[in-house]
């Protein structure tokens, strides 16, 4: 089988596609034969070394992180997944390997794909719908009455943040790139600002929550835009802001492992038209290490990028 992989830490040279061979078939996990494999920056952090800590020096790995496919073996201890289901999910950051002919994943991290859902659609979902879910509904609490600043909010996972925001209700405003305005202001963002009108969008507030998908909004002037009670959303776990995350109650750092097991509640929002993906490209698997460099160096389209198998 083959698969995107590499053999040491570094910049986008060092991935190649090689033959592997997956380790025999744990309990808990299945085996899926991948269809689409949706692209997330996270891949290419992980193959930089961003998250070694966790990753480790075991060599190869593989890449990729969201996928959806067919089921083709599972575990003895997995009930509610069975061999040919249509399926879509996630891996470990410690497993990475999406971008491959099969992955292997644990079950947990894997869900039903909705026959309304294309398979490039449902690979979409996992990571950045998670992570919005993580901030928005968990750390934010959104509701019909809540005021929602998201800094980033036309990326993966400011789009997706907006979407599930204005799902549960909320009014939703935001920060992005001039280019970005239009669109994001077509998404119902009122009113959208540019990342440089910092006093616009503070004096806009307060706000329940602000959300910063970026890590580029500083922390005290992200806390000094609440209201009383109000929390500020990271997904950018540098030691400064881990740190600054003990020591404020209104400062909360989540992670899209906090919204994993939600995934089902995320494709039947998919399936009801209150969220969707917009896919900018979908490229064969034989292009990958292309598709995945130009990517990487902001040679892509608007939307989400997807490998088909």
């Amino acid at each position: 089988m083959k698969r995107v992989q590499f053999s040491r830490y570094g910049g986008p040279e060092e991935m190649s596609l090689a033959e592997y061979s997956l380790p025999a078939l744990e309990p808990r996990r299945v085996r899926v034969r991948v269809k689409a494999a949706a692209i997330n920056p996270l891949d290419w952090k992980i193959r930089r070394g961003v998250m070694k800590f966790v990753t480790g020096n075991r060599f190869p790995q593989g890449m990729g992180s969201d996928f959806a496919g067919i089921v083709d073996e599972v575990g003895t201890a997995v009930t509610d997944v069975r061999v040919g289901d249509e399926v879509f999910g996630t891996v470990e950051i410690k497993r990475q390997g999406a971008f491959a002919e099969v992955v292997d994943a644990d079950a947990r991290l894997v869900a039903p794909k909705p026959a309304a859902l294309s398979f490039s659609e449902a690979a979409c979902l996992p990571i950045p719908f998670a992570t919005a879910w993580a901030a928005i509904v968990g750390a934010a609490r959104a509701g019909s009455e809540s005021r929602i600043f998201i800094h980033g909010c036309s990326g993966a996972v400011g789009s997706s943040a907006v979407q599930l925001a204005q799902a549960c209700g909320a009014q939703v405003s935001g920060a992005c790139g001039e280019a970005s305005l239009a669109s994001v202001e077509l998404a119902g963002v009122r009113p959208a600002f540019t990342y440089p009108d910092k006093t616009s969008f503070a004096a806009y507030g307060p706000y329940d929550a602000v959300f910063d998908t970026l890590g580029t909004l500083d922390v005290a002037e992200g806390l000094a835009m609440l209201k009383s009670g109000g929390r500020f959303i990271d997904i950018n776990p540098t030691p400064g802001r881990m740190l600054r995350g003990f020591i404020s109650g209104r400062y909360r750092m989540v992670f899209a492992t906090g919204g994993f097991r939600n995934l089902r509640e995320i494709a039947r929002l998919a399936c009801e038209g209150k969220i969707h993906v917009s896919i900018g490209l979908e490229a064969p698997f034989t292009d990958a290490l292309t598709v995945i460099r130009n990517a990487e160096l902001g040679r892509r389209p608007a939307g989400r990028i997807v490998l088909i198998m």
